[in-house]
């Protein structure tokens, strides 16, 4: 990776044009990963919404996520069916965003 950097400064690029040219794309693989998965984790969040929220609370309804709705239907409410439905649309719309992912990292992802 040094001799990246060494033939860059040899070149005449500066500090900011090897930042974008250089290691931005040598990491991009890195941020994609992450990216997608934080992308799936948000999608995910209960815990925070759980903890925070008072049952009582007007924003409770503002506020819920698809796997609060699914732990409110299927443990609290006890209608399972209802509550597998909430999980297949999350998993489709989790797949959906991945795969929008997936054909946009063509476009800044550099596995070279």
């Amino acid at each position: 990776n040094g001799d990246y950097y060494e033939a860059a400064e040899i070149d005449g690029a500066g500090g900011v044009k090897q930042f974008f040219y250089i290691t931005l794309p040598l990491i991009s693989p890195t941020m994609f990963f992450v990216t997608v998965t934080r992308v799936i984790g948000a999608m995910q969040v209960f815990d925070s919404i759980y903890m925070m929220m008072e049952k009582a609370n007007p924003a409770l309804v503002k506020t819920q996520s698809l796997v609060y709705l699914f732990y409110k239907y299927s443990f609290v409410e006890g209608n399972k069916g209802y509550g597998s439905a909430i999980v297949m649309l999350l998993l489709l719309v989790i797949l959906l965003i991945t795969v929008i992912q997936l054909l946009c990292q063509k476009k800044w992802v550099n596995y070279s």
